[in-house]
């Protein structure tokens, strides 16, 4: 029997999304401790209109493996939404876009971004990111995310 990684099924529905903070919630599904490789990192997460939220993409950043700023410093990956539901926009060093249900979004690396859930509706977006970051924002308990 081989020791590669086999191809798996990760029931959305059986996974237990967390807090990022107060308005928005995440679940990370395709890691490289439930699968064994390294080369994507996926999940989804969940935003009440409102909510507000960034990363950087910054390859030798300084602030990589940080929070600076309310954002996640990630280093030098490349990441992909599947919008499901809502509407956001995105502000980045070279402009703003917005983007909605059944979009595809590429967040290339190099840059830093800043998100805000848009309109009435609340935005659910699956992802992918690649490679698999060494370090991600930890996710809260919901009492922590309430600040208590």
């Amino acid at each position: 029997m081989s020791d590669r990684p086999r191809p798996q099924v990760f029931p959305l529905s059986e996974r237990n999304a967390k807090p990022n903070n107060p308005t928005a919630s995440s679940v990370r599904v395709i890691t490289p401790e439930a699968t064994g490789q390294s080369r994507l990192y996926a999940g989804a997460f969940w935003s009440q209109p409102g909510s507000a939220g960034g990363w950087a993409f910054v390859g030798d950043d300084p602030a990589e493996g940080t929070i600076s700023e309310g954002i996640p410093h990630l280093g030098d990956h490349d990441e992909v939404y599947l919008c499901l539901r809502g509407r956001c926009r995105i502000e980045w060093d070279g402009g703003t876009f917005e983007f909605g249900a059944n979009d595809i979004v590429h967040f290339p690396a190099g840059y830093t971004y800043r998100s805000w859930t848009i309109g009435d509706e609340p935005l659910h977006v699956f992802w992918v990111m690649s490679p698999a970051p060494g370090w991600m924002a930890p996710l809260k308990d919901r009492e922590e995310a309430r600040g208590g």
